[in-house]
């Protein structure tokens, strides 16, 4: 298929006027330690994890201090409960347990007499179609960029999240998208990762998330390209960092052609 160039050049300008978007500026100075939670759990997924630690001062220069004793519960809409195990320093996973699409979810942390809680639901899937990847610039400096096509859902808000794998190994960023002026449409934003090289397999899980995870992840990237640091707010109760994120996937893979 062929790419859809005015769309594209939208996107470009969409990025730079995301790094214009107001955040609520807050004290970074030195401060008490705070739990940081990540905990994602996948619909279609029968293993979910949950990662806790703490933060550092940002002077310190150390690993974060993960979180061993922790009591890490999942409990759905109609009670059925399930405790997480921990299986490595500060990570926690279930065995077996299964999302349903149609229930909504607590997580609740227990650790050092604090108590985190956060709810999740499952959002509309949207299939990845295909990957096309696009080559920017001349045959010294160029850059390949990775178009993953999917038809949004029209007439609600659409948030996205993707990890990108290059030759089995997983690319760190948070790279996510909106459907800010894609509502309903086939959506060809980029993404854009200068590791990306002529031969590799590369595979992209696309996920679907609600918008405070959305949020929380802008942040993030807001504050890795420079702009004024800020927290970003969780979705957890009890005042710490992190995100309960339940979500859909959708995976393809593509070699790029040399």
């Amino acid at each position: 298929m062929k790419i859809n160039f005015k769309i594209f050049l939208i996107c470009l300008v969409l990025s730079s006027l995301f790094a214009c978007q107001k955040v609520i500026k807050v004290d970074l100075n030195s401060q008490d330690p705070k739990f940081v939670i990540e905990a994602l759990f996948t619909l279609g997924d029968s293993v979910h994890s949950v990662s806790i630690t703490k933060t550092l001062n940002i002077y310190e220069g150390i690993a974060n201090p993960t979180i061993d004793n922790a009591i890490v519960t999942i409990t759905d809409d109609l009670g059925n409960q399930e405790q997480l195990n921990l299986v490595s320093p500060g990570k926690y996973e279930t065995t077996n347990y299964q999302i349903d699409s149609s229930r909504i979810y607590t997580l609740k942390v227990q650790a050092e007499n604090k108590e985190f809680i956060a709810t999740s639901k499952v959002p509309h899937f949207v299939e990845l179609i295909k990957i096309t990847p696009l080559t920017i610039g001349g045959s010294i400096n160029s850059v390949i960029t990775l178009i993953p096509e999917r038809l949004d859902i029209a007439n609600e808000k659409n948030y996205y999240s993707f990890t990108v794998f290059q030759n089995g190994i997983k690319l760190e960023g948070n790279n996510i998208q909106d459907d800010q002026l894609s509502d309903g449409k086939l959506m060809q934003q980029p993404i854009f990762n200068r590791k990306i090289k002529k031969g590799d397999i590369v595979d992209i899980d696309m996920y679907m998330i609600e918008p405070e995870i959305y949020k929380y992840l802008f942040t993030l990237n807001q504050n890795n390209r420079g702009a004024t640091p800020t927290n970003p707010t969780s979705n957890f109760s009890g005042d710490c960092f992190g995100y309960f994120a339940v979500r859909t996937k959708s995976s393809k893979q593509i070699i790029i052609p040399n």
